[in-house]
């Protein structure tokens, strides 16, 4: 009791003694004195509503009165509404709803589990697990919609994850609490109709926004109260009131299940599917433009999608989800264990001796030492098993026992060859020298298969430059080039006669076609650019090509970094790279196909990037290449409008193939 010296709520509810510091209580736990158990309480302020006191009027009889203008008493019977749904194993239970001291408290059980949002911080769910916690959320969300409720609160941090890995569903009773704050109706028709008519709902007329201005108040104080999180905004929820807004798609099961893909989308990318950096960019982005990319999503990637659609009616049903998850789950491939492998002791036997691995649930069975001439117990072997025994049964008339022949001496058995089980007698092969022999052969065959492939790849296939990408870097050029003509290569001789691989690759110039022309210029390098590029000296001893209206910019560094100051893995060049500082510095941005380079004894990387423009807003794509040479590093970037990619690829490959330093 000396941990809950706080303040008491409703005379049983004593809370932890807050820091002064603190301002907000908002959610923490707290113990019940009638029940002696630890219950967790979330507080949800309540607008500050002046009353007019009557003259003469009698004490008021409910400290929340339920009129429809009181948005507490809305709250307050949104949330007990939502207490009264029957306990669910995948729901956490609500105990109480009270109002005091101008907060609503909701007082629910205290699980053993910890928000998806703090095992988001440690590190991302893999595609296979994120599909498990859905499919323990679907089992909850459909007790949910078959009593007509919809759970509009499906966040990181309702979405509990227990120690035993199952997932459980929170926030229903503040989630409603905060729908009726704001002015929505998320109380059923269902379950108002079923109270039966001896006790009516007294609703004082409230069923939600009545017209269009108070659907635009609504959605205003909503943004406020919600803020930025994805996952309570789906398109439906977001949408802009307009004239026929009674015609708007109601806020039903369909955008719990809107809810569910951005929060698989969260727990598998490590961020939401919009940018959350203002509630009101993230309200109009959710109804004009699509989401982000699932790349990291694999095999979840189309469940995703799916049910980010901005449609209702498109996104997929229940059983179909559901039918979805299931496939993933049982396709999910076994985990590694690493590091938790434990060595077992060795039994009596040798333990010098490694065990026999089996297969599971393969019936091994215990040979008994058998005699000389006889089994385990000194009878016989039978005439059938004798001859798997060196033993041959010689025949001879049927005696009274049944038996056909007898076991012939041990002076008359056959040698039986060990190593190649042969009979040395008889000359007959016995089947275990047969398959001996049959397996040497496949194995000489495959062999010999192996061997051509080698031989082929080695004859015929094209050289390659040795490291992760088998594309060559450009070749030196020891001279000047003139505008509008090829540049003249001048290689360097190896120690052996003859080019070498990454020499005769990189004696092939491109076809640029007409719109490009090979610049030669006085920073010490020549490149293929468009006809009708404007070129530019940045402050930083860059080179800028650019199209008309700067569209497209093909920005060149010849030599400026040394690889004293950024290292000498290009890699890591491009983290520092100044050229990329406007990517990195970007709040909505990622970077794909990042790879090494490496040829001819100089070293390169080449990534693509995507970043926002801060002052524009629009997406930008860039090609960037980083070459190591001689301690300096050259960089080829080009960037452009993100609608643009195959272009500024088309343009990004030509000025890579044809791009020379000089000297």
């Amino acid at each position: 009791m000396d941990e809950y010296a706080g303040r008491v709520l409703a005379g049983r509810y004593r809370l932890p003694r807050s820091p002064a510091d603190e301002f907000e209580l908002v959610e923490t736990r707290a113990f019940d004195t009638y029940s002696g158990q630890e219950v967790l309480v979330r507080q949800l302020l309540l607008p500050e509503i002046v009353h007019a006191e009557v003259v003469g009027a009698g004490p008021e009889q409910d400290a929340v009165p339920r009129g429809g203008g009181d948005v507490a008493g809305r709250a307050l019977e949104a949330a007990r509404a939502a207490a009264a749904i029957p306990d669910h194993p995948a729901l956490v239970q609500v105990f109480d709803v009270l109002v005091e001291d101008g907060s609503l408290w909701v007082v629910s059980e205290l699980v053993p589990a910890r928000p998806i949002a703090s095992l988001l911080a440690d590190r991302r769910l893999s595609p296979y697990r994120a599909a498990e916690v859905a499919a323990d959320l679907l089992a909850g969300l459909r007790a949910l919609h078959t009593h007509g409720w919809a759970h509009r609160n499906i966040t990181a941090r309702t979405v509990l994850v227990c120690e035993d890995g199952r997932a459980m569903l929170d926030g229903l009773a503040f989630g409603a609490a905060q729908e009726a704050l704001c002015g929505y109706d998320p109380v059923p028709q269902e379950v108002l109709t079923a109270t039966g008519p001896e006790d009516p709902p007294e609703r004082g007329g409230w069923a939600g926004p009545d017209s269009a201005l108070a659907m635009e108040r609504a959605r205003q104080a909503r943004i406020t109260v919600v803020g930025p999180v994805t996952e309570r905004w789906s398109p439906e929820q977001a949408g802009p009131v307009h004239q026929n807004w009674q015609l708007a798609p109601p806020v039903g099961p369909a955008a719990d299940l809107w809810a569910l893909g951005a929060l698989l989308f969260r727990c598998v990318q490590g961020h939401p599917p919009f940018p959350e950096e203002s509630a009101t960019e993230l309200v109009d982005l959710v109804c004009a433009e699509p989401p982000a990319y699932a790349e990291d999503c694999g095999p979840l990637r189309p469940v995703i999608e799916s049910l980010l659609r901005q449609d209702p009616t498109e996104r997929p049903e229940f059983e179909e989800l559901r039918g979805w998850l299931r496939s993933l789950i049982r396709s999910a491939p076994e985990p590694d264990i690493g590091s938790r492998m434990v060595q077992v002791p060795a039994g009596p036997g040798d333990p010098h001796k490694l065990p026999v691995v089996r297969r599971k649930g393969e019936l091994v069975r215990l040979r008994k030492r058998r005699r000389p001439g006889g089994d385990a117990m000194g009878a016989p072997p039978h005439g059938r098993h004798a001859r798997g025994r060196g033993q041959r049964t010689s025949p001879g008339p049927v005696d009274g026992s049944g038996a056909r022949g007898r076991p012939e001496t041990s002076g008359e058995a056959v040698e039986v060859r060990r190593r190649t089980g042969e009979l040395s007698q008889s000359g007959a092969a016995a089947p275990r020298g047969g398959a001996r022999r049959l397996g040497v052969l496949l194995v000489g065959l495959v062999f010999l298969l192996l061997l051509a492939l080698v031989l082929y790849a080695v004859l015929f296939m094209p050289k390659g430059a040795g490291g992760v990408d088998s594309r060559s870097l450009p070749a030196q050029v020891s001279g000047g080039v003139d505008a509008g003509r090829s540049p003249t290569l001048s290689m360097s001789s190896p120690a052996h006669d003859g080019p070498t691989p990454t020499d005769r690759s990189t004696l092939q110039t491109p076809a640029l076609g007409s719109d490009f022309t090979v610049r030669g210029d006085a920073a010490g390098f020549s490149v293929a650019v468009h006809n009708g590029w404007t070129r530019t000296a940045g402050p930083n001893g860059e080179i800028v090509f650019s199209s008309g209206g700067d569209v497209l910019q093909l920005v060149i560094v010849r030599g400026r970094d040394s690889a004293g100051t950024y290292g000498t893995d290009p890699l890591a060049y491009q983290d520092r790279e100044p050229e990329l500082a406007p990517f990195r510095s970007s709040t909505w941005s990622s970077a794909a196909g990042l790879k090494r380079l490496d040829a001819g004894g100089a070293a390169a990387a080449e990534g693509e990037f995507t970043w926002r423009d801060p002052q524009s807003g629009n997406q930008v794509y860039g090609r960037n290449m980083a070459i190591a040479r001689g301690g300096r590093y050259d960089v080829i970037l080009l960037t452009g409008p993100d609608d643009q990619q195959s272009v500024i690829s088309d343009y990004f490959d030509k000025a890579a193939q044809t791009f020379r330093a000089n000297g």
